[in-house]
């Protein structure tokens, strides 16, 4: 669920405060991301939290969608230049893409 809080200004509305995210909201961006940039298999990136909001880029919620990611083997991990570097395991494709269906399609 995205809440937030917003008020009218004279310009048009503006939104203050944090954008509250779910973990199928975080999985669903991770996700869409790596499979719109063709990250499967030996090809990974590091940059896979650009684009979340920045209060969540180190968040618990973050770290445990990806930890979970990695858990059911969605994810491929490989250290590069003393990073953590992710990209989509080609084993899993079917399972990847059903659910990238289901919740990354823009409409």
């Amino acid at each position: 669920m995205l809440s937030h809080y917003c008020y009218k200004g004279l310009n048009g509305s503006y939104c203050l405060g944090q954008f509250m995210l779910t973990e199928t909201e975080i999985k669903a961006r991770i996700i869409r991301k790596l499979v719109k940039w063709r990250k499967w298999g030996a090809s990974h990136t590091e940059n896979i939290l650009k684009g979340l909001p920045s209060h969540l880029k180190g968040d618990k919620i973050t770290k445990k969608v990806l930890k979970k990611l990695v858990q059911n083997e969605w994810l491929i991990t490989a250290i590069k230049t003393k990073e953590i570097h992710y990209s989509l395991n080609p084993e899993k494709t079917d399972e990847i893409l059903q659910f990238y269906e289901k919740w990354c399609n823009e409409k």
